[in-house]
Parts: C-alpha cells; structure tokens; sequence
C-alpha cells in the first residue's frame, strides 16, 4: 500500500514538473514575441505574458500590435488549458492520498 502511493507520487511529481516546465517556457516565449512586436522591454513583456496566463488581467500593460494582440489571446486560452490541467493533477493527487487511508 505504501509503495503505490509512494509511486503514483512520484509519478504525479513528474507530470507537475512537465506541466510547470511548459507553462514556463509558453510564458518566456510568448513574453520575447510580444516584446518583439510591441517593441517593449523583455521584462515588462513577460511580466505581461505571466499575468495573462494566470488569467489575473491587471490592464497595467496592454498589447498594441496586431501580433501581440494575436499572440495575448493564444496565451490567455493556453493558459485556462494549462490551469485546468494544474488543478486535475491536484485533484487526482488529493484522490490518491485519500485512497491510500
């Protein structure tokens, strides 16, 4: 019984740090287009990528370009995919561990 858990835990660990590793990368890239179509400093475009992806929406920094538009939109849908996969690994973790009592 404790080596199940302790598999499909560490197995649930690798498919989080995918997910993350991912969502990281989406947001870096995304960050460097929209920096290369609105012709913003790369940190305040990954700051802007980070805050579209989590779906906060603060307005501070908005896209001007039609790419970066384009690209703002691709990433606010990528990043409820990726939120809603976040939070099934969760769901399926907290399933084990209740299992497993």
């Amino acid at each position: 019984m404790i080596q199940e858990f302790l598999t499909a835990h560490i197995g649930i660990t690798y498919e989080l740090a995918a997910v993350f590793l991912i969502f990281g990368l989406v947001i870096f890239v995304s960050g460097c287009l929209i920096a290369l179509f609105d012709k913003v400093k790369l940190e305040e475009a990954v700051y802007f990528a980070f805050i579209t992806a989590f779906t906060v929406g603060l307005g501070d920094i908005t896209p001007e370009s039609r790419g970066a538009r384009i690209v703002t939109i691709l990433l606010a849908f990528l990043g409820l995919v990726i939120m809603g996969v976040l939070i099934a690994i969760a769901v399926h973790a907290l399933d084990i561990a209740l299992k497993v009592r």
